[in-house]
């Protein structure tokens, strides 16, 4: 049995990044959000997917980062650092080191192709800028268009010195593959949010969840219950984080409605987004509710 196995399960909070009605970073819905999550949740990954980072400039992650290890501590947030281009991940990596951060995450390069032999240039220039600072992978081929092997990623992995990966989309799919590849003490997260039980069964140290962003609760009921192996637990806080994805839609912008239905930001996104339906609307206001209703008790 892999040794992740037998860690805690871990819910990192994919967050969102919050804008005023200007479109300007808002620092008090930011510091607020991160203070109530630290209550509830392993820690953040900041700057990520789901904080919209291609539309933040070097300035804005860097605030970012900062407030998320003033509430959060350095063991507890996973500060994202990929760019398109080596030499912005380099200067984002050094600006997340010099803050004190000692956990990254790097996507692959993005945009145009890019074959094994850049993504091992490109993830050995952020490790060599990180230090002594852990990095992980980032696969998420959807976004990138860059897919990259369970094998080819262990090859690059022992090469670089990355600590791990925070697999997304169809490379959360091949999950186990990823962790058959990689020695035991390398750390896995999937991006798959409701699938952390069947993640951490399998060797994941847990996942890296943009919905528990919005209802952390649910999610960290269940990682107790997958750690605790509490069946009744865990089926019951099982039906409720598939409740939130049926109601969010594993989306930014739903997760940023819900938010703002909680008293959490505007709802409002820098980048282009799908409008979201009267259907979904009215779902993500019943659940955003209860959830208050369950607060105020």
């Amino acid at each position: 049995m892999p040794e992740n196995t037998r860690r805690r399960a871990e819910v990192l909070a994919a967050v969102p990044t919050f804008f005023d009605e200007a479109g300007e970073l808002d620092h008090a819905t930011t510091k607020a959000h991160f203070t109530d999550l630290a209550r509830h949740v392993d820690g953040v990954f900041v700057c990520g997917t789901t904080g919209e980072f291609p539309a933040l400039d070097r300035a804005e992650r860097r605030t970012l980062a900062e407030t998320a290890l003033a509430v959060f501590g350095p063991d507890r947030v996973v500060v994202h650092v990929g760019a398109a281009a080596t030499r912005e991940a380099v200067a984002v990596t050094r600006d997340a080191v010099a803050l004190g951060a000692r956990r990254l995450a790097t996507l692959t390069p993005y945009y145009l192709p890019a074959d094994t032999g850049a993504v091992l240039r490109h993830f050995a220039a952020v490790t060599a800028a990180a230090g002594p600072a852990a990095v992980y992978g980032y696969l998420f081929s959807e976004r990138s268009g860059v897919v990259v092997e369970p094998a080819e990623f262990a090859m690059i992995a022992a090469e670089t010195g990355l600590a791990g990966a925070k697999l997304s989309g169809l490379a959360a799919e091949r999950f186990e593959e990823y962790r058959a590849a990689l020695p035991p003490q390398a750390r896995l997260w999937s991006g798959a949010d409701t699938k952390l039980a069947e993640v951490v069964r399998h060797g994941g140290a847990g996942v890296v969840s943009g919905l528990s962003a919005a209802f952390p609760e649910p999610f960290a009921m269940l990682a107790d219950a997958v750690t605790g192996d509490d069946a009744a637990v865990e089926r019951s806080a099982q039906a409720r984080v598939d409740e939130v994805l049926a109601a969010l839609g594993g989306t930014v912008e739903g997760i940023k409605l819900a938010l703002s239905h909680l008293g959490r930001g505007t709802g409002a996104l820098r980048m282009p987004a799908p409008e979201i339906g009267p259907d979904q609307r009215q779902h993500i206001a019943r659940l955003a509710e209860t959830a208050s209703a369950s607060h105020a008790e």
